[in-house]
């Protein structure tokens, strides 16, 4: 009879489950409310910069651009893109500008991301000359590619009179002298992306290439179908930083063409500073800031929607 006493006094009743668990649920509760507030803490510093250096500034910008130089609202400086002819040689420039960079730049770091990944003897020091360009400051590569486009006593003039091929003053014609700028551009920003390329590449199951070998998979036919699709994730990451990086390009004009000649270099931030700063026309220059944020703003919604839908996510 004590046995049977002892045996039901230690069962847990109805009332003692519920009271357990209504106790689990109260702890759960807490330590996710704990971890929600730790969360926006961590956060909280980085949506401060966010807010203060970017969204705050769109803000004023978007509100100077509706004003006058006495304060009235106004819509004028908008309708002056409308017939602002060196804006319109901007916006063409810029254009021009991203859609071969970017395409130019992914194509160049995946080719150098797989010519890293195949190095057997001093893969180190191969990696290493790939990143030099971009630890390289931007000032200094554009200086250093200005002495190349020398029309007198420039690297390439040299080679091309070597070879009995015609001078050209690449940087004094404006037929050339974007294409130049393109070309350092490519060329100093290109390493950074070797990196992700070749942390992406590395990262890939090596049994994939061993059963594509097995099949007899022709090189050109695994890259098209496996390696390619694989990277899809980093060559969406690479576009959207390429393609932020171009309509933020202002380094290289100052250094190499100061937006000549006749504008053929000008791109949009170039061409913010110099209304702001160069013309004095601060309401104008907000205007275009308004209108670079939102083209960069489609571009990116447009990247992401076109590449979104071939990424293969692991």
């Amino acid at each position: 009879m004590t046995a049977a006493t002892d045996l039901r006094a230690e069962t847990p009743t109805p009332h003692d489950r519920g009271s357990e668990s209504a106790g689990a649920a109260a702890a759960l509760k807490r330590r996710r409310r704990a971890d929600a507030l730790f969360s926006y803490a961590a956060l909280t510093p980085a949506f401060v910069i966010l807010i203060g250096f970017t969204v705050l500034p769109f803000i004023l910008s978007a509100w100077r651009s509706l004003q006058t130089n006495q304060g009235e609202f106004t819509t004028a400086n908008y309708e002056r893109m409308l017939s602002d002819s060196v804006f319109h040689q901007v916006i063409q420039n810029q254009l021009v500008y991203t859609a071969v960079t970017v395409p130019a730049t992914i194509g160049v770091s995946l080719g150098l991301a797989v010519l890293g990944a195949k190095v057997v003897r001093a893969k180190a020091l191969a990696r290493v000359a790939f990143l030099a360009p971009t630890v390289l400051p931007i000032v200094a590569a554009g200086t250093i590619w200005v002495y190349f486009y020398q029309p007198n006593f420039g690297v390439l003039n040299g080679i091309a009179g070597f070879l009995g091929l015609p001078e050209l003053n690449w940087l004094g014609i404006s037929t050339t002298a974007l294409p130049a700028m393109m070309v350092v551009a490519v060329w100093q920003q290109a390493g950074l992306f070797v990196i992700f390329y070749l942390a992406a590449l590395l990262t890939q199951d090596p049994q994939l290439r061993e059963a594509a070998r097995v099949e007899g998979t022709k090189p050109w036919t695994f890259f098209r179908r496996v390696t390619w699709p694989l990277l899809m994730p980093t060559t969406l990451f690479v576009g959207v930083v390429a393609t932020a990086n171009s309509f933020k390009q202002v380094d290289l004009i100052f250094v190499m063409t100061q937006g000549g000649p006749h504008d053929s270099t000008n791109l949009m931030l170039y061409y913010v500073w110099q209304t702001a700063f160069g013309q004095f026309r601060p309401e104008y220059s907000a205007a275009i800031t308004v209108m670079l944020v939102l083209i960069l703003l489609l571009v990116a919604i447009v990247q992401i929607r076109l590449l979104d839908k071939r990424i293969h996510y692991r």
